[in-house]
């Protein structure tokens, strides 16, 4: 909630910014508004990707765990 809030701040300022007419910062001067804006919204895509492998991945595991106790062990019977 905190990457978020503050993502969503740094969105708000750079709009601010751009209205009141301010030099972007340094390191993006050359870079247009849209890429300025890509580039924010990368850490949110990078984030959202993470969890979304880190769900499937324990989803993938989980069926492993119940494969070996079911099929393989007879711990379960179904």
């Amino acid at each position: 909630m905190a990457q978020e809030r503050a993502g969503t701040q740094s969105v708000e300022r750079s709009r601010e910014r751009s209205r009141a007419g301010d030099l972007a910062p340094a390191g993006r001067r050359g870079m247009s508004p849209l890429a300025v804006r890509a580039a924010e919204e990368y850490a949110y895509v990078s984030r959202d990707v993470r969890r979304i492998l880190w769900v499937g991945g324990s989803m993938i595991g989980l069926l492993g765990v119940f494969f070996v106790l079911i099929d393989m062990l007879h711990v379960i019977t179904v």
